[in-house]
Order: structure tokens, then C-alpha cells, then sequence
């Protein structure tokens, strides 16, 4: 029911969704199959695809230092290493797998692991075991290729000292040998009386010379020793800290859960087509929307009968002998509507009534065939005339023959024969609609119709007119003049307000007077929804009805 705001304006409440639910269920159900439908051909299309993981750590390591010292990694600079062409190539030549290493690279990534120094490798493949061989690749020609640098600057390191050593040791002996000649010469020269001392100077020289470069020879194996130890004594720069096993589940969402999730959107998005339907539909699917259509209250709302009660005979359900508890319901609901119409004889003086639709279909006949048997039933004398005379149903519904009757009076009124008792009712007579005539509009609007009213009205209690529905022909507009009153039958599947306000407005124009409506198939209570809405009465007359 949609109710106003602070603003005026029409905000919907609960009743709302849930009738917008309980009226397009089958629409609900199937978005809800379509959807579903749709997730599983996804599920069974699709191809799974499984990713495999593996870590390394990065360890400090004297590679790209200055002084030789140990640096912390840079995870950024590794993490671009790993997913190099480099490492891609040496992985690709292990595998032999025929791809290139840049192939490979496509469907992998590498991932910083939160605080440490490790990084964790993926690939993804749709063969689990091949993800398992590759990402251990490249984790293994990672750690390989930086093991191999650290290698080659501890072994650079100890070649370049050991050659520094090896030039020491040959400047040495060059010194000794220039010092052995410079003795000579200076033994000579004392032998001969001469002055020796320069040569004494330049020995001196050739001597502190040496001292330097022996102080520099221990120093430098000193630091091939130091050299040495740390290229035993050094930690590993990488490793693997887990190797990537086979994956077993594939990746993304279970095959199951993106059903589910498929029906539950299905359902959810016909919930809201459901909806927004409901808010455009502007059918008169309540006795509220009818009431504000037509400004007359809804005297009774007829619910859908069985599938058996919906033509011919056994549409008159007052009459019929149907068991099931949608027969006693309606029942029930013409029961109400006889009352609510003796009550509308009494208050406002009406005993001719014409009952009609705003189209054809809506169930105007079936209502007033039962309408006329029940108030016969509650003892009243009724007389039911078919003023249909374009398509008659009324005498096929009660098996009443249809000879001569209305047309035929209003052609030729010295005829007398024209009402027929129905069977089995006592008090209730039919006048059928006769043969059909050529001109039933013109026939009809004649003062011939006025005057058989007045003078059935003073020999029956009650005058039912079943007459064509007002848009579709003249004919009910031509009758409404000549009754007490008028009853609208509304089809709540079908009929909408824009529709109820143009059979208003036919009736106002040509001075009908509108007493109600009867609201048919109705479908608003739900029927025995939780067993709340059946009343044990219903329970009680189907089961008489058995005995």
C-alpha cells in the first residue's frame, strides 16, 4: 500500500514488495532459472586455471657494494630481476619446454611478503603440474644466478689480492737483484781507493723500498686471508624458502558457489524487475485502486476459482457441486455480494441492478449468473435478464434454451413467453437474449427495455441485467438510465484505472448511477497462504459436500 511522505509523494511500503512478489512469482522463478542456467553453461565452459607459489629469501650480500661490506637487498630492484628476461631464459633453457622465455614471463608474477625480506613467485597455469615445474624454475635460476655473483666477487676479491701480492713479491726481487749489483760496484770501488758513497746512498734507498712493500705485502695477505674466510665462512645471498607444490584447487570461485551466487542474482534481479512492473503496472489489482477509479465502493472481491470453474456450467458455482475449498471460497465471496447488494436495496431503494465490465472477458456474465442464483437462494424472487445480445453466454451457463426471448420482446412486446425458470432454483427466472438481432444497439436504446423494468420490478424482488461491457459497445450506456444502479465487474489481472475512469466518466455522461463494484479473480488474500487465511468453515462445507 503505498503510503505519503513528509513531502506528499508516494513512497511504497511492505505490502507493496510483497504483492509485487506474490503477483509476478513466475517471473522471479524465471530469472532466477535463467540465471542459473547461465552459470552453469559459464561453470562447464570455462577453463580452470591453477597457480602455484614458491618463495625465496633475499639475504645481504657484498654485490654492488663499495667497500665490500654486506648490503641489505633492495626487494624492488629483486622483484625486477626475478621477472627479468634474464632469469626467464635460464628458467626456459632447465624446463626445455619449448617457450621462450618471454612466454613464459606472460603468467608470472612475483609478490613482496609482508615484513621479511622473501618474495613469493606465481604462475599460473591451466596444468598444475607444469605451474609446479615452472615457478620451482625460476626460483631456482633466481637463487642460482645471485649465488653466482656473490661467487664471482668473493673470487675476483682473492684473485686481484693474490695478483697484488704476486707484483709485491716481484718488486721485491727486483730491489734484491739491483741491490746485489749496487754491492758490487761498491766493493769495487773501495778496492780501488774510490769514493763509494753514493752508491752506499742508493743501496739505503733500494732497502727502505723493499720494508715498504713488504709492510704492504702483509697487509695485502692479511685482507686474502680475511677474503678467504669470508668466502668459506659467507651466507648463501638467496635461497628457496618452499618449493611450490602441485595445486589441487583451481583458481576463482567453486563451480557450486558460482551457481549459487548465479540463482541468488537471478532472483534477486526478478525481485526487481517484479518491482518496478508493479510500480508501472497500473492494473486495479485492489479494492483501493478500484474505489479511487471509480469513486464507488467494492462490494466483494471474487477470488479465481478452480480450473474446472471457469466456464460454461460449472462456472455458476452457486449452483454447481464443486468440493474443493477455492469453490467454497467463492462461495463464500457471492454470498457477501448478495448481501452487500439486498443492503444496497434497502438503503438506497434499488431493486433493478445492471452489471457489466469496462471489456469483454472479465467475467461480467459468470458474476451476474451467480449473483442472481445466490440472492434466489437466500429467497428472494429473482429475475436475470441477458441483455447481451451480441454475445450471449448466460443461457449456455444455466442450460437454458435460447429460443426467444429479449430480442424478441423488444420487436414484438404482445409476446409473453419470453422468461424461463431456471432448474432446480426455485425463484429464479432467466429472460435470454432471444434470437440476435441486426441492430441490437438501436433495439436497446428504445423506451421498449424501460418499460419490461418497470414491469418486472413489480413482480420479482430483484432485477439483474447482464449487460455488454461498456467500452467495447453502446448498449450498456443505453440500459444504465433505466436501472437503479450499475455494478462494474473488474478483472483484477487485467482491468487498469485509466480504463475504470473512462467507464466512469461513459456512466456519468449518460446519467447511470454507479452503486458498486465487484472485484473478480481476486487474488490479494493469498488463498490458504500459512493456513491463516482459510476459514475453518471452508474445511467444514468441502467436507460436507463429500458426504
Amino acid at each position: 500500500m503505498y503510503e505519503k511522505d513528509a513531502k506528499g509523494r508516494e513512497t511504497p511500503g511492505l505490502e507493496d514488495y510483497l504483492a509485487a512478489v506474490r503477483q509476478r512469482k513466475w517471473l522471479i522463478l524465471l530469472c532466477g532459472v535463467l540465471a542459473l542456467v547461465l552459470a552453469i553453461l559459464f561453470t562447464t565452459t570455462r577453463t580452470a586455471t591453477y597457480t602455484a607459489s614458491a618463495r625465496v629469501l633475499v639475504n645481504p650480500t657484498a654485490v654492488g657494494s663499495t667497500n665490500g661490506s654486506l648490503v641489505r637487498p633492495v626487494l624492488e630492484r629483486e622483484r625486477e630481476v626475478i621477472d627479468s628476461n634474464a632469469v626467464a631464459e635460464r628458467a626456459a633453457e632447465q624446463l626445455s619446454l619449448g617457450q621462450s622465455g618471454r612466454a613464459l614471463l606472460e603468467n608470472l608474477d612475483v609478490f613482496f611478503v609482508d615484513n621479511s625480506d622473501a618474495l613469493e613467485i606465481q604462475y599460473v597455469s591451466s596444468d598444475p603440474e607444469l605451474a609446479q615445474t615452472v615457478v620451482n624454475a625460476f626460483a631456482e635460476q633466481y637463487v642460482t644466478r645471485r649465488v653466482e655473483q656473490a661467487v664471482d666477487l668473493d673470487q675476483n676479491t682473492i684473485n686481484e689480492l693474490q695478483q697484488k701480492i704476486d707484483e709485491i713479491d716481484a718488486q721485491v726481487a727486483d730491489l734484491d737483484q739491483q741491490i746485489s749489483t749496487a754491492a758490487e760496484e761498491r766493493s769495487r770501488l773501495l778496492q780501488l781507493e774510490l769514493d763509494a758513497s753514493a752508491i752506499t746512498d742508493q743501496i739505503t734507498s733500494f732497502r727502505t723500498s723493499i720494508s715498504s712493500l713488504l709492510a704492504d705485502r702483509r697487509v695485502t695477505r692479511n685482507d686474502l686471508a680475511d677474503a678467504q674466510l669470508s668466502e668459506r665462512t659467507r651466507i648463501a645471498p638467496a635461497e628457496v624458502l618452499e618449493f611450490a607444490s602441485v595445486p589441487e584447487v583451481p583458481n576463482g570461485f567453486s563451480d557450486r558457489i558460482l551457481q549459487i551466487v548465479g540463482l541468488l542474482f537471478g532472483l534477486g534481479a526478478g525481485v526487481g524487475l517484479a518491482f518496478v512492473l508493479h510500480r508501472l503496472d497500473r492494473t486495479a489489482r485492489e479494492s483501493g485502486d478500484v474505489e479511487l477509479a471509480l469513486g464507488a465502493n467494492v462490494l466483494a472481491s471474487i477470488p479465481q476459482f478452480g480450473v474446472g470453474n471457469r466456464a460454461g456450467n460449472a462456472a455458476v458455482v452457486m449452483l454447481a457441486g464443486g468440493r474443493s475449498a477455492k469453490v467454497q471460497r467463492a462461495r463464500e465471496s457471492f454470498r457477501r455480494l448478495r448481501s452487500a447488494v439486498q443492503f444496497l436495496g434497502t438503503s438506497r431503494d434499488a431493486d433493478t441492478y445492471l452489471v457489466t465490465s469496462a471489456r469483454p472477458a472479465e467475467g461480467k456474465s459468470t458474476i451476474s449468473v451467480n449473483l442472481a442464483a445466490a440472492l434466489a437462494q437466500g429467497g428472494a424472487k429473482v429475475c436475470l435478464i441477458n441483455a447481451d445480445l451480441r454475445r450471449p453466454t448466460v443461457e449456455r451457463m444455466l442450460g437454458v434454451p435460447n429460443v426467444r426471448g429479449l430480442s424478441s420482446w423488444l420487436n414484438d412486446n404482445s409476446i409473453t413467453d419470453i422468461m424461463v425458470p431456471v432448474d432446480g432454483t426455485p425463484g429464479l427466472v432467466l429472460v435470454p437474449s432471444g434470437p440476435p438481432p441486426a441492430n441490437p444497439g438501436e433495439l436497446l436504446a428504445t423506451g421498449g427495455l424501460s418499460e419490461l423494468l418497470d414491469e418486472l420490478s413489480t413482480q420479482f424482488d430483484v432485477v439483474i441485467v447482464d449487460a455488454p461491457p461498456v467500452l467495447s459497445a453502446a448498449d450498456a450506456s443505453a440500459i444504465a438510465p433505466h436501472v437503479d444502479g450499475t455494478l462494474i465487474v473488474v478483472d483484477s489481472r487485467r482491468t487498469d484505472t485509466d480504463t475504470l475512469l473512462r467507464v466512469r466518466g461513459e456512466l456519468e455522461r449518460t446519467g447511470g448511477r454507479l452503486l458498486g463494484a465487484v472485484l473478480n479473480r481476486d487474488s490479494s488474500d493469498g488463498g490458504p497462504r500459512l493456513g491463516r487465511d482459510r476459514y475453518a468453515y471452508e474445511r467444514v462445507s468441502a467436507a460436507r459436500a463429500t458426504q
